[in-house]
């Protein structure tokens, strides 16, 4: 089930094959795909597949990676309960093989194209926190599958065994591709520090740690990597958790010298905290861009905004209301099945153009330069900042 082509994004009701339980709060779901909507299906492993469902007479949307492997032609998600999260309590408590949900086709940057036919040794890493195992769950049974010259090494961080995702199916993969898959786990209830994955990581690379551990500390460190391949010479790093886990790894990867081109990052949860921080402002096509934008928006705070969301050949007119915080959430009274999914700017699903006006985002983990000089904004961390704003959703 690789995808090949590019893939017309359409939500289609696909049918619960199976609903299996990984821990006390989290499932893995298989959706049946008709054999017409297969190449709709395709995926690169990282992928993730929005969901769709009205949850209490609220039309609900949210984004899960793909755990399953092109080569075994299913397509998995995997879904842990967070507090207060709709979605993901309805679907560990609710759902059952046999019901039906409304299924995004495959989409997200956060992927791994293994090398075809390569000849020599081909070694990855993975860097998952919690329920950041979920999308390179995909990359390893891909790439160990794939090809008998790759390896796979994954550090992967848990409050304890009995909150581990996929435990049995990793010492599984463990036992089946001996010497080529690696399992580094941490377990921060059982006494690994936080900081431990970070050591680790860097002793793995045979740098210099910026903190001094006792010498027996550091033996059973040394121990832990001693058996793995040479890590400096691995293909790409792939992180998937926390914000402030990855970040720190990245640090760890910079400081010794691994190629940013090789650092690949997803992201499923961003701090309350780092919300309050304004970090983009993107202007209209005829308007142009002026640095005072901060004075704008006190400014702003005492006119009346108009916004103007284009989606199709819809447009949504209406005055903002600060108490939405975010063009989308206010958007979404009037409009219910707008593009959108994660709502904290992670996924890209709620990306739309500025046509006219400016607007200031929160937070943006899914744009890259390109396209933020281009006007794309992500709807869901956008606030107007001029008196008339037009965004145009694309195709």
């Amino acid at each position: 089930m690789l995808k090949t082509q590019s893939n017309t994004d359409q939500f289609h009701r696909l049918r619960l094959s199976d609903v299996d339980p990984l821990t006390a709060d989290s499932v893995m779901l298989t959706f049946e795909v008709p054999e017409h909507l297969k190449t709709a299906y395709q995926f690169i492993p990282g992928q993730y597949l929005t969901l769709r469902q009205r949850i209490e007479g609220s039309l609900i949307s949210r984004c899960y990676s793909i755990c399953s492997s092109p080569s075994e032609d299913k397509l998995s998600v995997a879904i842990r309960k967070i507090d207060s999260g709709c979605f993901s309590n309805f679907a560990v408590d609710k759902l059952a093989v046999n019901d039906e949900l409304e299924v995004l086709t495959p989409s997200g940057r956060f992927q791994l194209v293994p090398k075809q036919a390569n000849p020599h040794t081909a070694c990855y890493v993975g860097v998952a926190g919690g329920s950041g195992i979920t999308p390179i769950m995909s990359m390893i049974q891909t790439l160990l599958s794939q090809n008998t010259n790759n390896q796979f090494v994954l550090f992967y961080a848990n409050r304890s065994k009995q909150t581990m995702m996929f435990r049995r199916q990793l010492l599984r993969l463990q036992e089946q591709y001996k010497a080529r898959f690696f399992l580094m786990p941490f377990f921060t209830e059982e006494g690994d520090d936080e900081n431990m994955i970070h050591h680790t990581i860097a002793l793995s690379l045979k740098g210099n740690l910026d903190i001094e551990l006792t010498a027996d500390l550091l033996n059973k460190r040394k121990a832990k990597v001693d058996v793995l391949p040479d890590l400096n010479q691995a293909e790409g790093w792939y992180l998937c958790g926390p914000q402030t886990m990855t970040e720190r790894v990245q640090e760890v990867l910079a400081v010794n010298r691994v190629s940013k081109s090789k650092v690949h990052r997803e992201l499923f949860f961003v701090p309350e905290a780092r919300l309050e921080k304004d970090v983009q402002q993107a202007g209209g096509e005829d308007e142009n861009f002026t640095e005072n934008g901060s004075q704008l928006s006190q400014n702003n705070v005492q006119k009346a905004l108009k916004v103007s969301v284009i989606h199709g050949d819809q447009t949504l007119n209406f005055n903002w209301n600060p108490e939405y915080e975010f063009i989308l959430n206010q958007a979404l009274e009037l409009k219910e099945d707008l593009p959108h999914a994660c709502q904290f700017g992670a996924c890209g699903t709620c990306k739309a153009k500025v046509v006219k006006g400016r607007v200031r985002m929160k937070e943006n983990m899914a744009l890259d330069d390109d396209e933020l000089n281009q006007g794309y904004v992500l709807t869901c961390q956008a606030q107007p900042d001029s008196e008339d704003v037009v965004i145009r959703y694309e195709d």
